[in-house]
């Protein structure tokens, strides 16, 4: 790998750290990180992949951003927080990086809840709570609040993202360079 794409990786890690930070000690992840992230994801990638890298880091902006549409849509399930940091990890890293960090990112969130709920206690509320927010949208159209279905369950989102964005980057950076498989359009 060359410099431009450690510069990438690195700046990647660096943004994550950075919106865990500021998600545990403030409960948001300010603009200040994610917007010159994703400037610089743009810059960085039409630097190194020309058309194709500007086109990858668009794709990978717009899909973190179409996905806070589809939260919109279905109730808050993330926070505008949480998508922007998503829509500048697509833009540092594109849309197939992206792809892999959201399906990670949703099993470590799934998994780090499961682990406070039995820490503390709640395991089968949380459950009753999440069958009642899901038949609510299902059958009555409620918009889902993951918020005050088990509020004794929050955590800073920008920790699973962290986790999630950790392993996307070994996957795709790592592994699938090395089975020599290629992840279009970015790498």
């Amino acid at each position: 790998m060359d410099i431009l794409r450690w510069t990438t990786i690195g700046l990647t890690l660096a943004v994550m750290a950075a919106a865990v930070y500021t998600d545990v000690r403030w409960g948001k992840i300010l603009n200040a990180v994610t917007a010159p992230a994703a400037l610089l994801g743009i810059v960085l990638n039409t630097v190194i992949g020309g058309w194709e890298g500007l086109l990858a880091s668009v794709l990978g902006l717009a899909l973190g951003v179409g996905l806070w549409f589809v939260c919109g849509i279905l109730g808050r399930i993330l926070g505008a927080g949480d998508s922007k940091l998503l829509a500048a990890l697509g833009a540092l890293q594109g849309p197939v990086f992206l792809l892999y960090a959201i399906i990670a990112t949703a099993l470590a969130g799934g998994v780090i809840a499961i682990v406070i709920a039995l820490w503390r206690g709640y395991l089968r509320q949380s459950i009753l709570n999440l069958v009642q927010s899901l038949y609510g949208r299902i059958v009555h159209r409620v918009p889902i609040d993951i918020a005050t279905a088990a509020p004794q369950a929050a955590i800073p989102y920008a920790i699973p993202i962290f986790c999630g964005g950790l392993g996307a980057l070994y996957y795709v950076h790592f592994y699938l360079r090395s089975i020599g498989a290629s992840c279009w359009p970015l790498f």
